[in-house]
């Protein structure tokens, strides 16, 4: 695991050289700024803990692709992300240093690096029968708290629409849905469903969990 974590920090920081090297030599200053924040974020982020949204944007990216290069399968779930990404998305809107619109750029620059991990598969018939080189890169939002109340916050509406306006696969939307599930939520979804593309995804709390819970699994699980 040390190794691991050392290598993500290593791999990082050459991404931080590089982007310090092309901001040296650019000219336009909108893009020699960036370039320089790049590198500052990659030279802090996954060896150190986030502290804004996009260091924690970036974290996770690396910590996907750590998982890519060791993973078999294109089956990568990303977890609650309106949940552990919520306290920096929050923070940063607080203290005006994020808009909902740089917040949706980060996102959808996320899933653009997403869609282009591709798992080939060498056997034509594994192929033909997901009907090409199918993904399943779930990001879950909405549900519930260790405490029973509605999870849903301003970062689940903006995560899903992000997904939207692009015309790629994944991610995946999957919204965990309850009694207590905000109408206004429930309409989002039924818009993003209108769109065509498949997803989101719907899975029913009230079912599962008292599936969970008849196995064992305890109310905070």
């Amino acid at each position: 695991v040390i190794i691991t974590c050392d290598a993500m920090t290593t791999w990082s920081r050459r991404y931080a050289e590089v982007a310090r090297d092309m901001a040296a030599k650019e000219q336009e200053s909108r893009r020699k700024k960036e370039l320089q924040e790049i590198a500052e974020v990659c030279d802090w982020v996954p060896e150190n803990p986030a502290r804004t949204f996009r260091e924690a944007i970036q974290a996770q990216w690396w910590g996907q692709m750590f998982n890519r290069i060791e993973q078999t399968s294109s089956a990568m779930g990303q977890g609650r992300m309106d949940q552990y990404l919520w306290p920096y998305y929050q923070k940063d809107r607080a203290e005006g240093k994020l808009t909902k619109e740089s917040a949706t750029e980060l996102l959808q620059c996320l899933w653009l690096n997403m869609v282009q991990c591709v798992e080939i598969k060498l056997n034509p018939v594994a192929a033909a029968g997901t009907e090409g080189f199918s993904k399943f890169e779930d990001v879950c939002l909405g549900g519930q708290t260790p405490e029973g109340l509605d999870a849903t916050n301003e970062l689940s509406y903006l995560i899903l629409e992000s997904t939207r306006a692009l015309q790629i696969t994944c991610p995946e939307p999957c919204i965990r849905i309850h009694a207590n599930t905000p109408d206004r939520f429930l309409h989002a979804v039924a818009e993003t469903i209108k769109d065509g593309k498949g997803f989101p995804k719907l899975l029913n709390d009230e079912m599962v969990i008292p599936f969970y819970l008849a196995n064992g699994a305890t109310m905070k699980e």
